[in-house]
C-alpha cells in the first residue's frame, strides 16, 4: 500500500510492510513554512493515525493477530516532529511497560535500526490498543524514514543470506544422503521445501559438520 496525505507519503510496498489505512489526525504546516517555537517544542508538527493489515490479510489464513507494523514515511519537512498513532494493535501493555519501543531508520542518513528516543504511550479505546510514538525527522532532504515493531528480516534478506552461504560452501550444494562424502569443515545444503501462494519458495538450509554419507541400498 502507498498513500499520500497532503505532502506526506506513507508506504508499505516492501517485504513485511503491512499498512492498511492512514488518516491525518491533526493539522500540519506547509512544506515551505519556517520552524517556529511551536515546531521546536514537544507539540508534533505532523500527526497521523495508521491502521495495519492483519496477518495473512486477504487469504484464507487471515487472522486477528495485529502486533506487527512496518511502514515508511517520506515527503515531510526535515527536522519536524512526527507523531504516529497505531490504532488497531493487539493489547501489548505489558510489553511496552517493560521498555519496548518501535524501531526507526532513515535512508539516507541513519541507516541502522535504533529505538525511537521518546518513550511511546498507549491507551485502550473501544477495546482497541492504540500505540503512540513521536520521532524528530532528520535534517536530510528527500529522505525516507522507516518505522517497525521490531527488527525486520525480510524474505529477500533471507534469500540473500542463503545465497551467501551457497557461495561460501559451493562443494555442499549437491550433497544428499545418497552421496558418499566426508568433510571436516562446516557445510550447508539448501533445498526448497514448499512454494507459497505468492510463488515464493521456502528454503531449508541444512548445516553439516563432519559426517559420512554412503550410496547404494541400505543394509538391513
Amino acid at each position: 500500500m502507498e498513500v499520500r496525505v497532503g505532502s506526506v507519503v506513507f508506504s508499505s510496498r516492501f517485504d513485511s510492510g503491512n499498512l492498511g489505512r492512514v488518516e491525518k489526525a491533526d493539522s500540519f504546516p506547509s512544506d515551505t513554512a519556517c520552524p517556529t517555537s511551536t515546531t521546536l517544542s514537544n507539540a508534533p508538527d505532523y500527526e497521523f493515525n495508521v491502521w495495519t493489515r492483519p496477518d495473512c490479510a486477504g487469504t484464507e489464513h487471515e487472522n486477528g493477530n495485529r502486533s506487527w507494523f512496518y511502514f515508511s514515511v517520506r515527503g515531510a519537512v526535515p527536522g519536524r516532529l512526527l507523531k504516529v498513532n497505531v490504532m488497531n494493535m493487539n493489547k501489548q501493555s505489558k510489553l511496552y511497560n517493560q521498555g519496548m519501543a518501535p524501531l526507526v531508520k532513515t535512508v539516507p542518513g541513519r541507516t541502522r535500526w535504533e529505538r525511537v528516543r521518546d518513550r511511546p504511550t498507549y491507551e485502550m479505546v473501544d477495546n482497541q490498543f492504540i500505540l503512540s510514538f513521536t520521532h524528530r525527522l532528520l535534517e536530510v532532504k528527500a529522505a525516507t524514514t522507516f518505522f517497525s515493531f521490531s527488527f525486520p528480516f525480510s524474505y529477500s534478506e533471507g534469500q540473500d543470506l542463503l545465497t551467501q552461504l551457497d557461495q561460501r560452501y559451493p562443494d555442499t550444494a549437491t550433497l544428499t544422503p545418497r552421496y558418499t562424502h566426508t568433510h571436516t569443515h562446516p557445510g550447508t545444503h539448501r533445498h526448497t521445501q514448499v512454494h507459497t501462494h505468492t510463488h515464493r519458495h521456502t528454503d531449508t538450509q541444512t548445516h553439516r559438520h563432519t559426517h559420512t554419507h554412503t550410496t547404494g541400498p541400505e543394509v538391513p
